[in-house]
């Protein structure tokens, strides 16, 4: 919380001074200063486009520092990586994959640091705001926006670590542990007040009532409010702002990056000209074939769950020549993961050397931005330009489809998963019941959102988590034993440094 009262406490003074030093004849006399400007709080922000730089600031903390330390790159790995999807990389078994994390792990930590450093950011921005001499509707905006980002920073943590602080800006002093409950009405609260100030969606890198209505969604999903999370659902789909787009190939490529799926994203520029996602950079594989950069894989289980003919397991890389490299033969260098049926096919050929992706796990092109892999070996990476998507319509689909299910309207469920698959070309499901399509819904939220930062959180929903983890874990490393694995590992826990730094907390 140290960050959290540093920002905070840039509310109660603000002062720059140009110092002028006179007479400095010995280290005894007096030095005179000129003050030539006193700029406090209060007159600090005047104008909208004071008010507009205000909040910029705020969406500028989602991404953390170049490398992503919240959005994008390390919640992503907290979020994939101790999962029942994740696959084994070039770089060795993580704590996160394998579950033996302690509280100072650096991913987990970033998290916790990320979300606050944006509630600390929005909290500063609503003080400011609320006493700004703008227009009375650009200021409920802006103030909207500032708790849209304050609800998503508090929606990551309650899910994430449960019981948590909250903190809404009217302290500076150190602040026990809230309940997640307590945590999950003031995400509510704020996402009610956001919606109901808002506009349309100009741009899914901005908060809109479409997003606030969507993440409120998704937050009764995550908090089993199942019929709360249907309606709100419902009106994001019936508010004729958002789509599906034709294939789920296009949604990530950067010419639709403003399309009607994403409803909020954290934007990325593609020139270097502005802030940029690295998230590209952590998906290609650290040669350009053996694993991820940023320990970004998929478990060759889960890659064979997908049908051949769903387009989403175009998405991932697996049977692919290297267009740059030859054995000493000459015969073409082709990567396929073993047990896989594309592997299989290509040990048939004489005509190539096939060799196994190390770790045997799948890497992922869904973040290429709709460009081929094979154009960044020689460019920088970085700027390929691609959203991380936080909501996008696909998981609204899907989020009505599992509270409708959950609620006993199975039906119009199963019509909203067989849409999604669909778009895909996968063979839609036959009628089933509850529990058939519980599970039919979280396998298909596990391929429409493999790598979105979703999977752990869907898994802890289910009450499935440490079951489905545990299995993957067995299967990838089969001579280990994970019966460590528990439920006092379906939350993270809290950072030692905050609790070394927060009286409230104990040691």
């Amino acid at each position: 919380m140290k960050n959290m009262k540093n920002m905070k406490n840039m509310k109660n003074f603000v002062s720059v001074y140009l110092i002028l030093a006179l007479g400095l004849v010995s280290c005894t006399e007096e030095l005179a200063e000129t003050v030539y400007s006193d700029l406090v709080v209060e007159n600090a922000y005047e104008n909208e486009s004071d008010a507009e730089g205000l909040i910029l600031s705020v969406y500028g903390a989602l991404r953390g520092t170049n490398w992503g330390t919240y959005y994008e790159y390390d919640y992503l790995n907290v979020s994939e990586q101790p999962t029942d999807t994740y696959g084994r990389d070039l770089w060795g078994a993580s704590a996160l994959e394998l579950g033996t994390w302690n509280n100072n792990e650096g991913e987990i930590l970033n998290l916790w640091d990320g979300a606050y450093k944006t509630i600390g950011a929005a909290n500063f921005a609503i003080s400011i705001l609320e006493g700004m001499p703008i227009d009375e509707s650009v200021k409920a905006g802006y103030i909207g926006e500032a708790k849209f980002l304050r609800a998503l920073a508090y929606h990551d943590l309650a899910f994430n670590f449960g019981d948590v602080i909250l903190n809404l800006g009217e302290t500076n002093e150190d602040l026990p542990i809230s309940s997640q409950a307590e945590v999950i009405a003031q995400v509510v609260q704020d996402l009610s007040d956001a919606e109901s100030v808002l506009g349309n969606s100009s741009t899914p890198g901005r908060a809109s009532r479409g997003a606030a209505l969507a993440l409120r969604a998704k937050t009764h999903l995550n908090a089993k409010n199942w019929t709360e999370a249907a309606n709100d659902a419902a009106a994001v789909m019936g508010s004729g702002e958002y789509s599906l787009l034709a294939s789920v190939e296009d949604v990530f490529n950067v010419a639709n990056k403003a399309s009607g799926e994403w409803i909020f994203a954290v934007m990325s520029t593609d020139d270097g000209t502005g802030p940029v996602s690295q998230i590209g950079w952590h998906a290609l594989a650290g040669t350009y074939i053996e694993g991820g950069w940023g320990r970004i894989s998929i478990a060759v289980d889960f890659y064979n769950s997908f049908e051949p003919g769903d387009t989403r397991r175009n998405l991932l890389n697996n049977g692919f020549q290297d267009g740059r490299l030859r054995d000493d033969d000459g015969l073409p260098r082709y990567y396929a993961a073993e047990g896989t049926p594309e592997y299989d096919e290509l040990s048939l050929d004489p005509e190539i050397s096939l060799r196994s992706l190390p770790g045997n796990s799948v890497v992922s092109s869904k973040y290429l931005g709709g460009n081929d892999r094979f154009e960044f070996a020689n460019g920088d990476f970085a700027y390929i330009g691609v959203n991380y998507p936080i909501l996008r319509y696909a998981d609204i689909v899907l989020t009505r489809a599992e509270a409708l299910n959950e609620s006993g309207n199975s039906g119009e469920a199963l019509t909203l998963v067989n849409e999604i698959r669909s778009r895909s070309n996968a063979t839609p499901l036959p009628d089933m019941g509850q529990q058939e399509l519980r599970d039919a819904i979280l396998d298909e939220r596990g391929k429409e959102f493999f790598l979105e930062g979703k999977r752990r959180m869907d898994l802890i929903r289910s009450g499935r988590y440490i079951e489905l983890w545990r299995s993957n874990l067995q299967s990838k490393y089969p001579d280990e034993n994970f019966g460590y694995l528990n439920e006092d590992k379906v939350y993270f826990p809290i950072p030692q440094k905050e609790i070394d730094a927060n009286d409230q907390l104990g040691n």
